[in-house]
């Protein structure tokens, strides 16, 4: 059963979770925005990979730069490493074609990140707010959605066996949990996340 958090207070934000984010904002790009501010402001590395509901066009800029709109001091967060964003579609069309090998060397580039930050005197702690599986049920791609949010789940299981202080969010759209002919979705989402934002 999933643990409801009320995010009114910054405070209650899912740290060190794996986290369902509903959204059911007709601009599904700003939703996370809240989730990288307070990161941002708590000095954790924080990773942005955009929901991006038409994969088939090249709107990652366009995604961007509405999201850097709505990030508190955007450009220097960039440049001191603080923030990284990721373009969704080699990810998304790597799980499609059920590889997962993206996946892997993104955890590997994050672990290596946070080894990085400690040794500077940096904070350890990474929040990742994700739109690839949520883009995936959009689309209605939701076997490759559940696996990917398995992948997701099981990763960050292994990155708090090591210690590693991840925040995985992942942001999934309310039409899809809102239709009753998508139970199996429902279901499965809300076994494989620790709490729902």
């Amino acid at each position: 059963m999933l643990d409801f958090i009320d995010t009114s207070d910054p405070s209650t934000l899912p740290f060190n979770q794996h986290a369902l984010h509903v959204y059911s904002s007709d601009d599904p790009g700003k939703a996370p925005t809240r989730y990288l501010n307070e990161a941002l402001s708590s000095e954790q590395l924080t990773v942005y990979v955009p929901v991006d509901i038409d994969n088939a066009t090249d709107n990652h800029t366009e995604r961007i730069s509405e999201m850097a709109s709505g990030i508190t001091n955007y450009e220097d967060h960039v440049n001191h490493g603080n923030l990284l964003t990721l373009d969704i579609r080699s990810f998304y069309n790597s799980v499609l074609a059920g590889n997962v090998q993206p996946f892997e060397e993104l955890k590997i580039l994050l672990e290596e990140a946070i080894k990085e930050r400690i040794a500077s005197g940096k904070s350890d702690e990474v929040t990742f707010v994700s739109g690839i599986a949520g883009t995936l049920a959009t689309n209605q791609k939701f076997d490759q959605c559940i696996n990917s949010e398995m992948w997701w789940q099981m990763t960050h299981s292994e990155w708090l066996q090591k210690g590693l202080k991840v925040t995985l969010i992942c942001s999934h759209p309310r039409k899809i949990f809102d239709k009753n002919h998508f139970m199996h979705y429902r279901q499965a989402m809300s076994s494989l996340h620790n709490a729902i934002v």
